[in-house]
């Protein structure tokens, strides 16, 4: 019997495919926002720095090989055909996130997040008629998945798919696309989900600009009671499959968010959001696509002169007084805004990044008239930062 309290899987939603819709660009409005929580660098932090825990060879069946480590921009799970972790299977995988400040990420109960990373697979990485997984959600202490992401041979054919297994331990496919095809390359996936007992999976892929598979299954239960959630990554599979080979996985580029705003699982649900997107440009001031920013976009091209600016307006504040103001940047290095509220005199608002993709933030204290106000940021001297957006609070 599964270790889980036992709910009917005949209420479980149909699968279906669906379109997530992003927060509004434009004026204000008090909907959640995703915020960037997690993004470790391997060029900075180790393995054991930028996860909860690492699973290396923990039957101690190859000790002179290190299993999980950086290689170039990107963390490395090596898998040999001796490495055992039981009798009948292989396993070298990280687990969970973990902060620059060495605080861990956990996953509550209703909380929704995105997940978002690239990998590699190599052509030695093949599919298999055991289990086979590069990619898990699960609790700590607990047996079954919550999802995975597998590499099986389904009829013939060689796949990799994602899978949500319900608490009787029944699985459900999300979805599935040829693994020959993405093997050699590196290609984007996100997983984005809620952590209740009436949430959502959605699974996407894309093989540079084109998109190869966006599925969603609802009425997912991705909430057990039990502590909170965690992701992994590297390899896990059964030995009983012929034709195994030596091989790897890579990784690159994560990065989690969560949506911040809806629940109270971290967010501030009093806070307004203002795209950049959504103000008024002058100058050089222009938009380009960001991966990392809540709306997917961003604004670029910011000071190095007087006229090159954004202003954001219909900023609202139900009275006069102080309020919090957010800088939601982006910058590799550090750069400075000076933002001006209704005209005022500037103040500088100095931002440190790693990198053109990841906002960071930083907020400082702004006087408000009741009703609309405007917000300008700028740099007469020097190149500011790009911006994602403001929040106010």
């Amino acid at each position: 019997m599964s270790r889980y309290r036992l709910r009917s899987t005949g209420a479980l939603a149909a699968l279906a495919l669906l379109l997530t819709v992003a927060p509004a660009a434009g004026s204000a409005s008090a909907a959640p926002v995703w915020t960037l929580r997690w993004s470790p660098s391997p060029a900075s932090q180790s393995p054991s720095q930028a996860f909860e825990g690492l699973e290396d060879d923990r039957a101690d069946s190859h000790p002179e090989a290190t299993h999980i480590y950086t290689s170039g921009d990107a963390y490395r799970f090596d898998m040999h055909l001796q490495d055992r972790d039981g009798s009948d299977r292989q396993r070298n995988e990280s687990k969970g996130m973990r902060t620059g400040t060495g605080s861990n990420l956990e996953i509550l109960e209703n909380q929704t997040w995105r997940i978002s990373y690239q990998m590699y697979i190599p052509t030695s990485l093949d599919s298999t008629t055991g289990f086979s997984h590069i990619a898990q959600m699960k609790i700590p202490g607990s047996g079954a998945p919550l999802y995975t992401m597998s590499l099986p041979i389904q009829g013939g054919v060689q796949r990799l798919n994602v899978r949500y297994w319900d608490e009787a331990e029944d699985t459900h496919e999300v979805g599935a696309v040829n693994l020959t095809p993405i093997q050699g390359k590196w290609v984007e996936t996100t997983f984005e989900f809620k952590a209740s007992d009436s949430g959502y999976l959605r699974w996407t892929l894309k093989d540079g600009a084109t998109t190869l598979i966006d599925k969603q299954l609802n009425g997912t239960d991705l909430w057990r009671d039990i502590d909170y959630l965690r992701p992994k990554w590297g390899i896990y599979r059964s030995i009983n499959s012929s034709g195994l080979q030596n091989t790897y996985l890579l990784v690159r580029n994560l990065r989690a968010w969560q949506l911040t705003g809806d629940d109270g699982g971290g967010g501030n649900p009093g806070a307004a959001s203002y795209e950049a997107e959504s103000g008024t440009f002058a100058g050089t001031a222009r938009t380009t696509s960001c991966t990392g920013c809540s709306g997917g976009t961003k604004v670029g091209w910011i000071g190095g002169g007087s006229g090159n600016h954004v202003t954001i307006g219909g900023v609202q504040a139900s009275a006069a007084g102080t309020r919090q103001l957010t800088v939601h940047g982006l910058v590799s290095g550090t750069r400075s805004f000076f933002v001006s509220v209704n005209g005022g005199t500037p103040t500088e608002v100095s931002l440190t990044g790693t990198d053109w993709n990841t906002p960071v933030t930083r907020t400082i204290s702004v006087q408000l008239n009741a009703g609309a106000n405007s917000v300008r940021l700028l740099n007469s001297g020097a190149n500011a930062p790009d911006l994602d957006r403001i929040t106010v609070g």
